[in-house]
């Protein structure tokens, strides 16, 4: 039988539309293919400028292939970064992170590769808006997409899912739990942009998955979004919603711990942090009565009070922080998922 020769192959998303995942869909444009979080008739039912922006940001998006390529190859074109973020891809064989590279603007860089049959992710960057001109496989005999790794989980948040402050795109707190626990992530945290907004809901049931973590409250205090009055029945309805696109069980976190500017201090519409996390948890123990397969998680006893120090800015957690995050919620989240 004739051996295969190596040669160059394309990796885009049109070649290998099954290998990449974490965009709801790709579009062409001037510039190379846009990956969308958030499907563009969704977006339109928003009407925010911010979140248009968020969607094109390809967080949790990524590549994954089986190949004996001896290098990977690719050029992308990144816009600024949200809140002056790095703008990095990174490159995982076999679960090991072998390379991070700095990407802003127009950019164009060659991974080596181990040049023997091994499973290999190209994380886009997560907080800069992105598109991808090339990816190429060089000298490759077998390039075929990888199978799912577990569980498909969704995670939906503020910029603390986002997780802007990480190094490079597998340091999120919901990358390094994806990678602890064996689950295929869709990443839609929302920086600024949380607000329980119903087409959120739906791209979250679009996702197909086996497990949801809704992280809500911190974009609700800072955006005066919801009263009293009007939380309660806002959370409801979001996982309601939810709920009837997907039988997965769902996980609502309320918010982390942060400083007393924002814990002690009313808003506009005369809610605290901590009274907006109270209002979340008992929502959900509204829902609960009804529904088994929803879990709630204090926040605080994932980033508590006394660890203010992992908060660069009394908000956002450092790179540390998010370690410590991925750390406690995998095991919390694998006990729901059994």
């Amino acid at each position: 039988m004739t051996a295969a020769v190596p040669t160059s192959r394309r990796a885009m998303p049109e070649d290998l539309p099954e290998a990449w995942s974490g965009a709801a869909t790709w579009t062409q444009t001037a510039t190379g293919a846009q990956p969308w979080r958030v499907v563009p008739a969704q977006l339109e039912r928003i009407m925010s400028d911010e979140v248009e922006e968020l969607a094109r940001i390809p967080n949790g998006v990524r590549l994954a292939v089986d190949t004996d390529a001896s290098a990977l190859e690719v050029e992308l074109t990144t816009a600024e970064a949200h809140a002056n973020s790095a703008r990095r891809l990174d490159v995982v064989v076999d679960g090991e992170l072998v390379a991070t590279r700095e990407v802003g603007g127009r950019a164009s860089d060659r991974i080596d590769l181990p040049g023997r049959l091994a499973r290999v992710e190209l994380w886009l960057p997560h907080a800069a808006p992105t598109t991808l001109q090339q990816v190429l496989l060089h000298e490759a005999t077998h390039v075929a997409p990888t199978p799912p790794r577990g569980p498909r989980w969704t995670v939906h948040g503020s910029s603390i899912t986002q997780c802007n402050q990480a190094d490079s795109p597998t340091g999120t707190w919901p990358a390094l739990v994806a990678a602890q626990n064996t689950y295929e992530l869709t990443a839609l945290g929302m920086a600024g942009q949380c607000h329980l907004d119903p087409p959120l809901a739906e791209t979250i049931g679009r996702s197909r998955p086996d497990l949801v973590t809704l992280c809500l409250g911190a974009n609700i205090y800072g955006g005066d979004t919801f009263s009293e009055r009007s939380l309660p029945p806002a959370v409801i309805g979001f996982v309601d919603h939810v709920r009837r696109l997907t039988a997965a069980p769902i996980v609502v976190m309320s918010s982390i711990a942060a400083g007393p500017h924002r814990e002690d201090q009313p808003n506009a519409v005369g809610l605290t942090q901590r009274q907006i996390r109270d209002l979340v948890h008992r929502s959900v123990e509204v829902l609960q009565r009804h529904d088994p397969l929803i879990t709630l998680i204090d926040g605080t006893e994932i980033l508590g009070f006394d660890e203010l120090e992992l908060l660069g800015d009394l908000l956002h957690p450092t790179p540390e922080g998010y370690r410590v995050m991925a750390e406690r919620l995998a095991p919390r989240l694998a006990g729901v998922l059994g």
